[in-house]
C-alpha cells in the first residue's frame, strides 16, 4: 500500500484521516463540513472554518476579488496556513478561464495547483479541530465516535475476528500499537472511502498490496514493531493473493511467520539486491515463496527463481519472469543451461529480459506445460539466444505456446517433443526485422508438430511456408492476417498446393493473406466446418482474381463465408459436388465487389446444397449466379439490401427464372422485397415462414406493377408483412388448400393501405388461419381478407395505437366483418 500525505479511509460513520503524523477519527456529522470537488479542491463554509480552527480566524480574503468571506459563504483555503482563500465565485471563474497561470500565496508561494499541498490541507483543518486523545481502542464493523478522536503512536489498537484493506491495516500498524486477537485478513483496498472494514469471513477479489513509497523511517519502525508481536497464523489473505513491492517484501517475510496457510498468488518486485539477499539469508522465506500456486517476479525478484529449489513435484501452477535491466539477470545468466529447476509448472511467461535465462531453464522430459508465452520489445534480449543453434533449446511438450514481438525470432531454436499436441501457436512480431532470420530457412524446415489453433498475424504470415505440421495434423483453426503485402511476396512465388495445411476445421484469411489461398494444399477428405474470407480493399485480392474459376480446391465446406472484396473470389472456389453447406453468408458493402461475378453467367457458381443462404447488401445481385441443387431444402433464404442498385439487373429478369428451390424461411429485406417475383420456388414447397420488411415507399415501387394475385408463394405457415410490404399483400397468391398458423400486419402509415382499401371486400384470399394478428392501419384492411368459410380461428388480435387507425371500419355496419369462429 503506498501512502498519501493525507489519506481518508471510511468506517460506517466514522471517517479515519491519516496526516503525515496522526490518525484523527472523524463523526460524519462533522466530516460534512468538508466537501472536495472534482479537481480535488476543498470546500468549506466560513463559518466551520472558525468551529474547525477553534480560534478566530480573523479576516479571511479571497486572493482574487479581494472580498471578505461571509459566515456562511463557502470557501476554498489556498495554503496550508490559510493566509487566502477563494470563494465560490472566484473558484468557477478559474476553472473556466483560458489564462492557465496558477495562483499562489505571496506569503508561503504555495500554488493553488499543488496536488500535495490540497491533500494535506484536510489534514491541516482536522488537526484543528478539538479533539481528544485515545489510549486504546477496539475496531469493529459497527464502531463509532462521538466527537473528534486522535490516535497516537502510544495508542493500542486491537482487530479481532474482522476483514480490513491494506490502507486501513498498515495505516494503524505504522502509527499505532496494533494487537491481533483471533485472526484478520486483509484485502487490497480500491481507493475508495468505502469498504475498509468488514465481518470476518466476506471474501474480496482485491488482493492487498504490500508497498511502502513515501513512509517514513519511522513508520516502518512502527510497523516492524508490530509485527514482533504478531502472532503465528493470525493473518489470512481474502483474496488469496498479495502483491509486495521494494520494502514490502521485507514486511512480507516479516509477516510470513504469522500467514495462516499459504498464498496462492503472490507477486514480488524489486528494483536493488537487499530485498533480495534479505530472502536468501532465510531457507523458511524461500520455501513460503516457493508453495505460491501462481508465482510473479520482477526485476531482482528474478533472482529468487534459481535458489528456490522448485522439484518435480512442486504444485506451481505459474510462473510470470519480467525484468528490465540486464544487470538483474547477471548471476543466473552465469550457471550452466538447464540448472534452474521450474518444477511441474503449468504456465510460464518470460517478458523483455527475462526471455535471456530461458537456455538456462531446466524443463522436465516427461512434463507438458500449459503455456509458455515469450514476450519482448528489444532485440537484444534475444541477441544471445539467436546465437545458438535451431532445436538447441528443450521445451518439451507445450500445449499453447505464444511469442509476441522479437521473441518470434527464436522459434527455430526450440526443441519440442516429436509427440506434441500444440492446441494454440500464436505468432506476434511487431516488425519485419522479427521474422528476417527464418525468411532464409528452408521451407518445412521449423518442426511444430501437431498444432490445433495456429494464428499468424502481421509479419509472421510469412514465415508460414517455413513450419512442418505433422502429415496427420487436424488444425481446428488456422488463421492468417497481415495488411503488408510484403508479407506474402516470397510465398506468391511458390507453386499452387503446395503449402501443406492437412485437415482443417476453420480457415480464417483477411487482407493480403487472401492471396495465399491457391498454395495452400487441403486434405482431400477434408470437412471444414467454416471458411472465412475478408477483405476492406481490392488490393487485397488482385492477384487471386486472375486464377481461373473453380480452381481453388476448398472442398466440404459446412460454413462459408465471404466479407467485402472476397465475394468477388466466389467463382474461383471449388467446392465438392457433394458437399451440403450449412450456411452461405456473402456481405459486400461496396458496388465494385462482385465486379467479376458480373461477367459469369447465371447458374454458373456452384453453391451445392445450402441450409441457410444471406445475402447482403450489394451481394444481393448474384443471387442469379449461384446454382443450387435442384434437390436443395433451405433452412432459411434472407435478402437484404437498402441500396436500389443491388437489384436493377435481377429487375430485368424473367418473373419465376431464379430457382431456389424448397424453402423454409424467406425474409427479404427493403429493395430486395421487389426481387420477390423472380424467385422460382419448388412446385411442392411448403414454407415455414414469409416475412417481408419495407420501410420506405421505394422499396415496393417495381413489384406495385405486378398483378394481384400474381407471385405464388404456394403453401406458408407464419406470413408476416412489416411497413410499405403490407401494400404488396394483394399480389401475393396462396395456396387454395393452405392453413396457415399465423398471419400477421404491422404498418403506422395510411398510405400503406390505400390502395387495399380501394378493393372489394372478401377479395384477398388468406385461407384457413389460427392466428390473425393486425396492428395500427392494417386492422382497416380486415374487411378485404378472405377468410375461409370452415375456419376455426384460434386467436384474434387487433392492436391500434391511435383513434385514426379504425376511422374508416367504425363506419361499416355491425356484424359485417366475416371472421369465422374464433376462439
Amino acid at each position: 500500500m503506498e501512502t498519501e500525505t493525507t489519506r481518508t479511509l471510511k468506517l460506517g460513520n466514522t471517517f479515519f484521516v491519516f496526516t503525515d503524523k496522526n490518525v484523527f477519527l472523524i463523526p460524519k456529522s462533522e466530516y460534512s463540513h468538508f466537501q472536495q470537488d472534482k479537481e480535488g479542491y476543498i470546500c468549506l463554509k466560513r463559518k466551520h472554518l472558525s468551529e474547525v480552527t477553534d480560534r478566530d480566524t480573523g479576516r479571511l480574503i479571497c486572493i482574487v476579488c479581494h472580498e471578505e468571506a461571509g459566515l456562511k459563504d463557502f470557501i476554498s483555503p489556498l495554503c496550508r496556513q490559510m493566509h487566502f482563500v477563494f470563494c465560490r465565485a472566484c473558484a468557477e471563474y478559474l476553472k473556466g478561464r483560458t489564462d492557465r497561470r496558477e495562483v499562489a500565496c505571496p506569503y508561503c508561494k504555495e500554488k493553488r495547483g499543488d496536488k500535495t499541498c490540497q491533500e494535506e490541507i484536510i489534514g491541516v483543518l482536522v488537526s484543528r479541530m478539538p479533539h481528544k486523545t485515545l489510549q486504546y481502542l477496539e475496531l469493529k464493523p459497527d464502531m463509532e465516535v462521538e466527537t473528534v478522536t486522535k490516535l497516537t503512536r502510544k495508542t493500542k489498537v486491537v482487530i479481532s475476528n474482522v476483514v480490513v484493506s491494506d490502507a486501513l491495516f498498515f495505516g494503524l500498524m505504522s502509527n499505532t500499537i496494533v494487537t491481533i486477537r483471533n485472526r484478520v485478513s486483509l484485502f487490497g483496498h480500491d481507493n475508495s472511502l468505502d469498504c475498509c472494514l468488514g465481518e470476518f469471513n466476506v471474501r474480496i477479489c482485491n488482493a492487498p498490496r504490500f508497498c511502502f513509497d513515501g513512509y517514513t523511517d519511522e513508520d516502518m519502525k512502527q510497523i516492524h514493531e508490530n509485527i514482533k508481536t504478531t502472532p503465528k497464523k493470525s493473518i489470512q489473505f481474502s483474496a488469496g493473493g498479495i502483491n509486495a513491492k521494494e520494502d514490502g517484501i521485507g514486511v512480507l517475510l516479516k509477516l510470513s511467520g504469522s500467514v495462516d496457510g499459504h498464498v496462492s498468488d503472490l507477486f514480488l518486485e524489486s528494483s536493488t539486491k537487499d530485498h533480495i539477499e534479505e530472502i536468501l539469508e532465510t531457507a523458511g522465506n524461500l520455501i513460503w515463496i516457493g508453495r505460491a500456486k501462481k508465482l510473479t517476479l520482477i526485476g531482482r525478484a528474478i533472482q529468487l527463481l534459481p535458489a528456490l529449489g522448485l522439484h518435480e513435484e512442486n504444485t506451481t501452477e505459474e510462473i510470470s519472469l519480467r525484468v528490465y535491466d540486464h544487470g538483474h539477470i547477471a548471476e543466473i545468466l552465469n550457471t550452466e543451461n538447464s540448472s534452474v529447476s521450474v518444477g511441474a509448472v503449468k504456465k510460464l511467461s518470460l517478458y523483455d529480459d527475462a526471455i535471456e535465462i530461458l537456455p538456462k531453464i531446466c524443463f522436465r522430459e516427461a512434463g507438458e506445460m500449459e503455456s509458455l508465452v515469450l514476450d519482448s520489445d528489444f532485440h537484444d534480449c534475444v541477441a544471445e539466444i539467436l546465437k545458438t543453434e535451431n532445436n538447441s533449446l528443450w521445451v518439451g511438450k507445450v500445449k499453447c505456446l505464444k511469442l509476441n514481438g522479437h521473441a518470434v525470432q527464436i522459434l527455430p531454436k526450440l526443441r519440442i517433443h516429436q509427440e506434441n499436441v500444440m492446441e494454440e501457436l500464436v505468432l506476434l512480431p511487431d516488425c519485419p526485422e522479427n521474422i528476417f532470420g527464418m525468411l532464409g530457412m528452408e521451407n518445412k524446415s521449423i518442426w511444430v508438430g501437431k498444432v490445433g489453433w495456429l494464428e499468424l498475424k502481421g509479419h509472421a504470415v510469412g514465415i508460414f511456408p517455413k513450419l512442418r505440421i505433422h502429415e496427420e495434423n487436424v488444425m481446428e483453426v488456422l488463421e492468417l492476417n497481415t495488411d503488408h503485402p510484403e508479407d506474402v511476396a516470397e510465398i506468391l512465388k511458390e507453386e499452387n498446393n503446395s503449402i501443406w495445411v492437412g485437415k482443417v476445421e476453420k480457415l480464417k484469411l483477411e487482407d493480403y493473406a487472401l492471396e495465399i489461398l491457391p498454395k495452400l494444399e487441403i486434405h482431400e477428405e477434408n470437412v471444414m466446418e467454416e471458411l472465412g474470407l475478408e477483405a476492406d480493399n481490392l488490393g487485397y485480392i488482385t492477384g487471386i482474381l486472375e486464377e481461373e474459376n473453380n480452381s481453388i480446391w476448398v472442398g466440404k465446406v459446412k460454413r462459408l463465408e465471404l466479407y467485402g472484396y472476397t465475394v468477388g473470389i466466389l467463382p474461383k472456389l471449388r467446392i465438392h459436388e457433394e458437399n451440403v453447406m450449412e450456411e452461405l453468408w456473402l456481405y459486400a458493402d461496396k458496388t465494385e465487389t462482385p465486379i467479376e461475378i458480373h461477367k459469369t453467367e447465371n447458374n454458373s457458381i456452384w453453391v451445392g446444397r445450402v441450409k441457410w443462404l444471406k445475402l447482403d447488401e450489394y451481394a444481393v445481385e448474384i443471387l442469379p449466379k449461384l446454382r443450387i441443387h435442384e434437390e436443395n431444402v433451405m433452412e432459411f433464404l434472407e435478402l437484404l439490401t437498402r441500396h436500389p442498385g443491388n437489384i436493377t439487373e435481377i429487375l430485368k429478369e424473367e418473373n419465376n427464372s431464379i430457382w431456389v428451390g424448397r424453402v423454409k424461411v424467406l425474409c427479404p429485406q427493403y429493395y430486395a422485397v421487389q426481387i420477390l417475383p423472380k424467385l422460382r420456388i419448388h412446385g411442392e414447397n411448403e414454407m415455414e415462414e414469409l416475412v417481408l420488411d419495407a420501410d420506405k415507399p421505394e422499396h415496393i415501387t417495381e413489384i406495385l406493377k405486378e398483378e394481384n394475385g400474381s407471385i405464388w408463394v404456394g403453401k406458408v405457415e407464419m406470413l408476416g408483412l412489416f411497413g410499405y410490404a403490407v401494400e404488396i399483400l394483394p399480389k401475393l397468391r396462396i395456396h387454395g388448400e393452405n392453413v396457415m398458423e399465423e398471419f400477421g400486419l404491422w404498418t403506422q402509415y395510411p398510405e400503406n393501405i390505400a390502395e387495399i382499401l380501394r378493393m372489394k371486400n372478401n377479395s384477398i384470399w388468406i385461407g384457413k388461419v389460427k392466428k390473425l394478428e393486425l396492428y395500427n392501419y392494417a386492422i382497416e384492411i380486415l374487411p378485404k381478407l378472405g377468410i375461409h368459410e370452415e375456419n376455426v380461428m384460434e386467436e384474434l388480435e387487433l392492436d391500434a395505437y391511435w383513434a385514426e387507425c379504425i376511422v374508416e371500419i367504425l363506419k361499416m355496419e355491425n356484424k359485417s366483418i366475416w371472421v369465422g369462429k374464433v376462439r
